[in-house]
C-alpha cells in the first residue's frame, strides 16, 4: 500500500492533541512492564473506566510477576471475579509462571518473547513494548482499527483488511515517541473517533481524513451483518446429601469459565424438561441417580 498522507502533519498533530487532551489513566504513570501488561489483558473488550478499580485492586494483590506466579489459581480467579472472560485471568497467571522459568522476575523486552507468551498477540504485545519501552511497534486495536478506516475512508470490513491496515499503523507510528503516539491513538479513538457521533470539529486529524471530506464519517468503518449469537437453555441443579454437603463441579480449563465452579447441570435436549435433563447429565458425568423436585416460590 503506498501511502500519501502528509506523516509528518498526522504525528505531531496527534501528539500536541494528546499532550492537552489525553486521558490520565493509572496505567500511563508508570512505565514497569509487569503493570501496563496486566492493564493490556484487562483492556481487551472492557472499558475503561470498569477496569480501573480492578486493575488496583490487583496490583494490590499481585504487585510483582513472582508473586502472581506464585499465586493459586483459585485465588488470581476470584481476584479477577467480575470482569469476565476469565481466560485473560488464567493466561494472565500461566504467562508469569513462564517468565519465571525463562527470564527470572523480569517481563522480556523482546517482541518475539513477548508474543510466545499465553495470551499475548500482535496488538497487545505493540502496546506493552511501546508504552514500557518506547519501542516503534505498532498497535490495531477496535479503536485504531476504527481511526484508520476513516482516516483512508476504506471501502472493507475492518476485518477484511488487516494487512492494510498493520501497514498503515507502522507507517504512520512517530518512531521516536511510539509510546505517547500509540497510547494518543487509541484515546483518539475512544473519545473523538468514537462509533457513532464522532465529534470531528475537535479531531486532529480532520483535515487529512477521507471520511470527513466525503462526509461518510458515520458510515464508516463498513459492517457485515452477524450471525445471531446461539441461545441455548440449561438446566442446573443444587444437589446434597444426607450428610448436608452440597455438589459442585469444577470448569475444565479451556473454554468459557474455565476453572470456576458451578452448581452440576447441562444443555436441555429439544422436548426434554428441565427435571429430565438435570437427571441424565449427572447420570452421564457422575454416574448416579439423584431425585429431582423443583423449588416453588414463597
Amino acid at each position: 500500500m503506498t501511502l500519501d498522507l502528509d506523516r509528518p502533519f498526522l504525528r505531531q498533530a496527534l501528539l500536541d492533541w494528546y499532550a492537552t487532551s489525553g486521558r490520565t489513566l493509572p496505567w500511563r504513570q508508570t512505565q514497569d512492564a509487569y503493570a501496563i501488561w496486566v492493564s493490556e489483558i484487562m483492556l481487551q473488550q472492557t472499558q475503561v473506566k470498569t477496569v480501573i478499580p480492578y486493575y488496583q485492586r490487583w496490583l494490590t494483590q499481585f504487585p510483582t510477576i513472582a508473586v502472581l506466579a506464585a499465586a493459586d489459581q483459585q485465588q488470581v480467579l476470584k481476584v479477577w471475579q467480575g470482569l469476565g472472560y476469565y481466560a485473560r485471568a488464567r493466561n494472565l497467571h500461566r504467562a508469569a509462571q513462564e517468565i519465571i522459568q525463562k527470564f527470572g522476575e523480569h517481563f522480556p523486552a523482546d517482541l518475539e518473547a513477548v508474543l510466545a507468551l499465553p495470551g499475548i498477540g500482535r496488538t497487545t504485545a505493540g502496546g506493552i513494548l511501546s508504552a514500557a519501552f518506547n519501542q516503534p511497534l505498532p498497535i490495531l486495536d477496535g479503536n485504531v482499527k476504527r481511526v484508520l478506516a476513516r482516516l483512508i475512508a476504506l471501502e472493507n470490513p475492518p476485518h477484511k483488511a488487516l494487512s492494510q491496515l498493520w501497514q498503515l499503523s507502522s507507517q504512520l507510528l512517530d518512531p521516536d515517541h511510539a509510546r505517547d503516539f500509540n497510547q494518543a491513538l487509541m484515546d483518539l479513538g475512544a473519545t473523538v473517533c468514537t462509533p457513532k457521533s464522532p465529534a470531528c470539529l475537535l479531531c486532529p486529524w480532520q483535515p487529512a481524513c477521507r471520511a470527513y471530506q466525503l462526509n461518510r464519517q458515520t458510515q464508516l468503518p463498513m459492517t457485515e451483518t452477524r450471525s445471531p449469537l446461539p441461545h441455548k437453555q440449561i438446566g442446573v441443579a443444587v444437589i446434597w446429601n444426607n450428610q448436608g454437603l452440597i455438589l459442585i463441579d469444577r470448569r475444565r480449563q479451556e473454554g468459557l469459565l474455565g476453572g470456576l465452579w458451578e452448581f452440576p447441570g447441562g444443555k436441555i435436549e429439544p422436548g426434554e424438561t428441565v427435571e429430565a435433563c438435570i437427571k441424565r447429565e449427572i447420570q452421564e458425568e457422575l454416574g448416579i441417580e439423584i431425585a429431582v423436585a423443583i423449588a416453588s416460590s414463597p
